[in-house]
């Protein structure tokens, strides 16, 4: 957190967002004594001392209330002013800005880069502007991050932007900000801001793309964590309870019971034909509900398929 309270300002327009909303306050604090202050005065000064007293019928002030219309009027177009470029400066990204396509779904983020790759987590470079262009695959989301003062609701049917240039390097947290459903509070990603350079240099941009989303590169159980806290956990547990899906606990090697009253042994095949193919096998007694991962690469589906087996 920065020493006024808010979290830090990680992009280039962060400040500007920053700098309206201090000059709103300073402007609303002076205003609020000034009207609120004479009325409890007046309230008090003036308050009726018995039931018998009447109240002396007062003219209008003319220049008073030329005054009092005249000043307000001329603050809030300033107000107004200040606001509207820095939205203007904030809606339209520049020309040349590094796209990134943006999904969002119940209840979670995929970012899908210029050559292909696609990612759970967020990746870009510093001080280089960033388009995103997003679009839901079932009801409202709104992609929040806090640092960069950047939010925009996600559509489905539709297709929204949203740009910024990171500042910082660091991770930060993607929220959605739209209630979504049971697991809108889960709907969590981070966001990477690294430098340009080699993409065989470790902790640039280029290398983490090179690399899948990942800083460093991580043992197959451990990426499995990674993607089900990501892509998972909103929807299937870990403990035993259940949720929109069924839970993994002791599910390697489990008998289920399928919709078309067949049943199936959970294994390799049967994991990865759920991740590519979620609606060709549906567990009885749950919805049929979940959302294709076919961009997964063999080795996302390998991690998962390994973590799944640590699943007692």
């Amino acid at each position: 957190m920065a020493d006024d309270g808010m979290p830090v300002a990680s992009s280039t327009f962060a400040e500007t967002i920053d700098g309206v909303y201090w000059t709103w306050i300073w402007i609303a604090i002076p205003f609020f004594i000034v009207v609120v202050g004479p009325m409890f005065y007046f309230a008090f000064k003036y308050k009726r001392k018995s039931e018998d007293e009447k109240t002396h019928p007062l003219d209008h002030h003319m220049k008073l209330e030329v005054f009092w219309t005249f000043v307000p009027t001329v603050v809030l177009i300033y107000m107004f002013w200040v606001g509207f470029k820095a939205y203007a400066d904030a809606s339209v990204a520049p020309n040349g800005a590094y796209e990134i396509k943006v999904t969002g779904q119940m209840f979670n983020w995929t970012f899908e880069y210029p050559d292909g790759t696609v990612t759970t987590d967020l990746g870009i470079p510093k001080d280089r502007p960033v388009k995103l262009v997003m679009s839901s695959k079932d009801v409202i989301h709104s992609f929040f991050v806090p640092e960069f003062r950047a939010k925009q609701d996600v559509v489905p049917g539709l297709y929204t932007t949203l740009w910024f240039q990171a500042t910082r390097e660091g991770s930060t947290a993607v929220q959605c900000a739209e209630y979504c459903g049971d697991g809108h509070s889960r709907m969590l990603t981070q966001v990477h801001v690294m430098p340009s350079g080699p993409d065989d240099k470790q902790g640039t941009f280029e290398n983490w793309l090179v690399n899948g989303g990942l800083l460093t590169p991580l043992p197959p159980v451990q990426l499995g964590k990674k993607r089900f806290d990501s892509l998972c956990s909103s929807c299937h547990s870990l403990d035993g309870s259940r949720i929109q899906g069924p839970s993994f606990k002791g599910v390697w090697g489990r008998s289920e019971k399928l919709t078309d009253g067949s049943t199936v042994t959970v294994d390799e095949n049967y994991i990865k034909n759920s991740l590519l193919n979620p609606q060709g096998q549906i567990v009885e007694g749950y919805p049929a509900t979940m959302p294709t991962f076919s961009y997964l690469k063999d080795k996302d589906i390998e991690g998962i398929i390994a973590f799944l087996k640590e699943q007692k």
